[in-house]
């Protein structure tokens, strides 16, 4: 069995380049949630100080 080397090298190059893209944007939606979730959380806080600075009139 013979290969096409020229085939073969490119198809390599390609799957490789492919499985680089699917990596790079898996890794930017698992830090896209989690600042995503930092920032809910900051919100968050933030929004419980001012209900309890509004509720105790501290403010």
């Amino acid at each position: 069995m013979k290969l096409n080397n020229k085939g073969f090298a490119i198809s390599t190059i390609l799957y490789s380049l492919l499985l680089l893209a699917s990596m790079i944007l898996l890794l930017l939606f698992a830090n896209l949630s989690g600042n995503k979730k930092t920032n809910d959380d900051f919100v968050t806080q933030i929004e419980d100080d001012l209900n309890t600075c509004v509720l105790d009139g501290s403010c």
